[in-house]
């Protein structure tokens, strides 16, 4: 394969975009890793049901005056 001959500011260029992807993956990893053990914890908790909280997604009821 043909070697190809670039300019400083294409090199640079690379390698900011090999660092910003090291970066992305890195914090996509913790995400993962922070949700997995969230994760992790709450079907601990759920296996005693005197100590399970059941949260759901819906607004909370607002009394009418």
């Amino acid at each position: 394969m043909a070697h190809i001959k670039t300019t400083p500011m294409v090199r640079f260029a690379l390698w900011a975009l090999r660092i910003y992807l090291l970066i992305l993956l890195v914090l996509i990893g913790i995400k993962f890793a922070r949700v997995f053990s969230s994760s992790h914890q709450q079907d601990a908790d759920t296996t005693n049901p005197a100590t399970a909280v059941v949260t759901t997604n819906q607004p909370p009821v607002e009394a009418k005056p």
